[in-house]
């Protein structure tokens, strides 16, 4: 066989391999790109924001929503950002949002430095930067993606619906119009993040659920809010 031949052989099978990775596992193809990889990991460990810089943000008309839809649609500018060192600083853009993360590799944390683009004057002098707060995801985009996951229910969720009083549709509720209790809640635990979602029944009685983002969304628990549970479903 000519060279030429099998170069183009060659060009063809590594073609339909690339189309069969990207049907077989989606968008997840592409995760090792390194502007997916910085992404993943800003989103994936705890972002922090100074009163100052979070003063500004609200100063701009942003919310957290605009900063995490920036992580999940945007791009690294890595000739505007700076990666050496164990303390890197990224640049990412989605439409007209630019910001600027620092990334401590020793701690694992992630931090909002700087909103790009502003002309806004904010009275933000007052407000320290030195003190800072968890910039949590989301209540609705966290409730979004355990839906559209879809439900796994087992024996043991039956169990649990019939001892506290409620139906596979009422649980389905919860992940619609639930409130998540970051506090009780572990996004980066491993294999699967779990959240505490805390849904009210009425004016006197909360059930908390205890559930997990898998492949498929299962409640594993659920709780009064003491944390205690009067149901033997083990």
């Amino acid at each position: 066989m000519k060279i030429g031949r099998r170069l183009r052989v060659y060009l063809v099978g590594v073609l339909m391999g690339l189309i069969a990775s990207y049907f077989m596992l989606g968008p997840r193809s592409c995760e090792w790109l390194p502007g997916n990889r910085v992404k993943s990991f800003i989103a994936e460990n705890q972002i922090r924001i100074s009163d100052s810089t979070l003063c500004r943000m609200e100063c701009y008309g942003l919310g957290k929503e605009d900063v995490y839809n920036l992580l999940n649609y945007g791009e690294v500018s890595f000739s505007e950002s700076q990666t050496s060192g164990l303390r890197k600083e990224y640049v990412v853009q989605y439409d007209e949002l630019k910001v600027s993360f620092l990334v401590d590799m020793t701690d694992s944390l992630s931090e909002v430095i700087q909103f790009h683009g502003y002309d806004t004057r904010c009275a933000c002098s007052d407000f320290s930067n030195e003190s800072k707060q968890v910039l949590y995801e989301p209540n609705d985009m966290i409730l979004e993606r355990l839906r559209k996951n879809g439900f796994s229910l087992t024996s043991s969720n039956e169990c649990q619906f019939n001892c506290v009083g409620i139906d596979s549709l009422f649980a389905s509720n919860v992940l619609q119009n639930g409130t998540v209790v970051h506090e009780r809640s572990f996004p980066r635990r491993d294999p699967n993040p779990v959240y505490t979602i805390k849904f009210n029944l009425n004016l006197t009685d909360t059930l908390y659920f205890l559930v997990e983002e898998g492949f498929k969304t299962r409640i594993l628990e659920i709780t009064e809010k003491d944390g205690t549970s009067s149901c033997d479903c083990n």
